[in-house]
């Protein structure tokens, strides 16, 4: 079994890498490996509650983060410093995540066998 970092940069309104990324973390862990997700940067945008939107032709796939506990996925991270620079609390997520600084982000790549970056 390996661990797998799932890091997620991307607004979900730009482009369709974060369901690709969604869809590779429920493979991989269907596989029975050891995946983590961290959203850093713009892809703290998908840990808000959506609403379909008539006007986008993305669907709401951010609601499909509630598979993770289905598919093991327990180690779901954020980067404090993406949420401070957006003005987001974690409280105004749509799911729980654990908030890491710089070093534990560190340390938490340090700790994975890889690293996939969408």
């Amino acid at each position: 079994m390996r661990n797998i970092l799932l890091l997620q940069r991307s607004s979900p309104f730009n482009n369709s890498k974060g369901r690709e990324a969604l869809d590779i973390a429920l493979a991989l862990a269907a596989v029975e490996h050891t995946v983590s997700v961290l959203f850093s940067a713009d892809a703290v945008y998908q840990l808000l509650p959506t609403q379909d939107q008539p006007d986008f032709k993305l669907k709401a796939y951010p609601r499909s983060f509630k598979l993770f506990a289905l598919y093991d996925i327990e180690q779901v991270y954020v980067c404090q410093q993406s949420l401070k620079q957006r003005g987001i609390h974690a409280s105004d997520l749509s799911i729980d995540v654990t908030e890491l600084d710089t070093q534990a982000i560190a340390e938490l790549f340090a700790r994975q066998h890889q690293v996939i970056s969408s």
